[in-house]
């Protein structure tokens, strides 16, 4: 019975939340940078408190992901070589590849 996470899993998930923070950081500075000026006081304070929320919440998304990669990080090691051709070589070797 596994103590933690799969080793995989965690990876995959962290590799998602990596992606998710960079498209919602992509989309904030979308919204932000589609702010338009409406000429009228009242439509424009509903307009830049609806981004705002919009902008916000992006950002919240964002920094639980941020919050959520390192602690699944830990379960997830780098990958090792599937097989010992693979593996890295301690040293120089001969063409019979013997050191």
């Amino acid at each position: 019975m596994p103590l933690g996470p799969d080793p995989e899993r965690a990876r995959t998930t962290v590799a998602q939340l990596d992606a998710l923070r960079a498209t919602v950081t992509a989309a904030e500075d979308d919204v932000l940078a589609c702010l338009v000026v409406t000429g009228e006081p009242g439509p424009q304070r509903v307009l830049d408190d609806w981004l705002d929320q919009v902008a916000d919440t992006l950002r919240a998304l964002g920094e639980g992901a941020a919050d959520l990669s390192p602690a699944l990080a830990r379960f997830a090691p780098a990958e090792s070589p599937e097989t010992p051709d693979e593996a890295p070589v301690g040293g120089p070797v001969d063409a019979a590849g013997m050191p």
